[in-house]
């Protein structure tokens, strides 16, 4: 979620390559209805063992000359679940939970990673103090034919206490080991959400931050194994 600021320059440069251009930031409109399932839909847990958020950002400056800066990381997923019928993802509502949120590209540097991540997870990001978690609630799976993604899928994303409804393509697979969903690469304006800190010392915060979903849900007996 809204992870920009500092960064190596090594690093940094690297991220952004992936971060710019080639990813749209989605529409955010209105909050809708949550979807349903049919009777008798089979129900799967999400993984928390391996089920993440990625994120991406990053800052300008206000000498042009000065290189893009930027960071990566992960946030993890607290609880959730899925619903499906006949090999069809239909509903479901994942948990993200704040307190594991954290930058990877400094791990390297302790220092420089505790202070990004202390600062995101401060008021001017995250405020993770207010909200330690956000969640994502399916409304609508649409099947896509052709392509890199073999559905749409869209939900609300109630993130810093703002529902908003945003649409991306991610492959799903259902089988019997359960569901996975691995999203496209998706851009959200951060702005949208009631971000709106900008920089400082002559630096731009971006307002799109790149998030990049990787969920496993498995049946609720192998869930429960997994976490003895």
């Amino acid at each position: 979620m809204k992870k920009l600021f500092l960064g190596l320059a090594v690093v940094s440069a690297v991220v952004l390559t992936s971060c710019g251009g080639k990813t749209d930031t989605k529409e955010a409109t209105e909050a809708k209805e949550g979807a349903t399932s049919t009777e008798g839909a089979a129900e799967y847990a999400v993984d928390t063992t391996t089920s993440v958020i990625n994120w991406k950002g990053g800052k300008t400056f206000d000498d042009i000359k000065k290189p893009e800066e930027g960071h990566y990381g992960v946030v993890k997923l607290k609880e959730g679940s899925v619903k499906v019928n006949n090999g069809v993802l239909e509903s479901g509502k994942f948990v993200a939970d704040f307190a594991s949120f954290e930058s990877k590209d400094l791990d390297a540097d302790a220092e420089s990673k505790g202070k990004l991540d202390g600062h995101l997870k401060s008021a001017d990001f995250l405020d993770v103090e207010k909200f330690p978690t956000a969640t994502f609630e399916i409304t609508s799976v649409k099947a896509l034919q052709g392509g890199d993604y073999n559905s749409e899928i869209s939900g609300n994303l109630d993130f810093r206490g703002t529902p908003k409804n945003v649409t991306f393509k991610a492959n799903v697979t259902v089988d019997d080991n359960g569901t996975t969903i691995k999203s496209e690469e998706f851009g959200i304006n951060r702005k949208d959400f009631g971000i709106t800190f900008t920089g400082g010392g002559g630096s731009i915060v971006k307002d799109e931050v790149l998030l990049q979903v990787d969920l496993t849900a498995k049946p609720a007996a192998a869930t429960a194994e997994v976490a003895k």
